[in-house]
């Protein structure tokens, strides 16, 4: 008799520990549900879409956005930078990033002095060049920098404001160089080999990305994605440099280029640290990453929560103090609504 009390005990009690499970999964639900109520308020919120545990779990664009229109992404240009010198490395175009940056750049006619040659491709990588123009307090350097005659030697001709390594300076011209970098060690220019080693493995279709005056495609910014591309960028980093069961970069370089290098001195909200052109942070005890584009452009990842966000924002022609509004409400969103529904 007392056996079969027990066994009536213990069956009561996986069927209420199951509607426990299912009002969980049903408050999810709800609360996520908010978030995009939230969201749809943003005035220039194009795009917003919340993938965890291998699916999507919910989508939606807004004002004229749409999953397969392409957009300029701003700087997260920057991030998929990186993603390629990682493949170039991979496939050996290119040693490693402890490699000075005179080696790529000398050939082309540059003349660095001694203290230049030492920059290490690294270096570019971290935002710590060196180089005199930190963007996040001079807004107006990168409209001196894409104005420029020559966007390359531009950079080149700046001084050196700090040794190489050791200080964060947010500047695209840096980053620029890494494509001439990449260029010069794979004769290739960067969209071909962005083509034929990331897009089309990944099935990302062919979208324009802007050159320099020189015709070099802007290691910095003026790369056209959609935001199912993002997703795509997000998943590789997210599983290692996985997509679709096929490794398209090591695992070894998703954790260099998404790991701490240097501390910004949170010199924007929500980020407290930098990889390799990938913005680093911590909130609700959980470690993140993220590609970060002006006005409002995310990929962003808690590998812990198995979780990635997209998001993307109107800002051509928007007001740059509208354009720095949206782009932390954004983030806001991300950070302190949706991580927490699933923390």
């Amino acid at each position: 008799m007392r056996f079969k009390n027990l066994k009536i005990f213990l069956l009561l009690l996986l069927v209420f520990q199951q509607m426990g499970c299912e009002e969980n999964i049903f408050d999810t639900s709800a609360a996520l549900e908010d978030v995009f109520l939230n969201a749809e308020q943003l005035p220039n919120l194009k795009s917003l879409i919340v993938y965890k545990n291998n699916s999507i779990i919910k989508e939606k664009y807004f004002h004229n956005g749409d999953a397969d229109i392409e957009h300029d992404v701003r700087s997260v240009t920057k991030s998929v930078m990186s993603t390629l010198i990682g493949i170039a490395i991979d496939k050996g175009f290119i040693q490693s990033e402890d490699q000075t940056i005179n080696v790529f750049l000398d050939p082309l006619g540059v003349n660095l002095d001694s203290a230049k040659s030492k920059i290490r491709i690294r270096d570019l990588l971290s935002m710590s060049s060196g180089f005199y123009g930190n963007e996040l307090f001079s807004p107006s350097e990168y409209n001196n920098w894409i104005s420029a005659p020559n966007q390359l030697l531009y950079t080149l001709n700046q001084p050196l404001v700090s040794q190489p390594g050791q200080t964060f300076y947010y500047n695209s011209g840096a980053s620029h160089l890494l494509s001439a970098i990449l260029t010069q060690a794979t004769g290739m220019s960067s969209y071909n080999f962005a083509k034929q080693y990331l897009f089309q493995p990944l099935g990302i279709s062919d979208h324009n990305w802007s050159t320099d005056k020189q015709g070099s495609n802007n290691g910095a910014a003026g790369l056209r994605l959609t935001p199912q591309d993002m997703l795509k960028i997000g998943i590789l980093y997210l599983n290692g440099g996985i997509y679709n069961n096929t490794q398209f970069v090591t695992r070894s370089w998703i954790t260099k280029a998404t790991t701490a290098k240097i501390t910004t001195g949170t010199v924007i909200p929500f980020a407290s640290d930098y990889g390799y052109l990938w913005w680093n942070g911590r909130a609700h005890s959980r470690n993140y990453f993220f590609a970060n584009g002006w006005g409002g452009q995310f990929i962003f990842v808690v590998p812990e929560l198995s979780l990635i966000v997209v998001a993307s924002n109107e800002w051509s022609g928007i007001p740059s103090a509208i354009a720095a509004e949206q782009w932390y409400n954004t983030l806001n969103l991300i950070i302190n609504e949706i991580i927490p529904i699933y923390n």
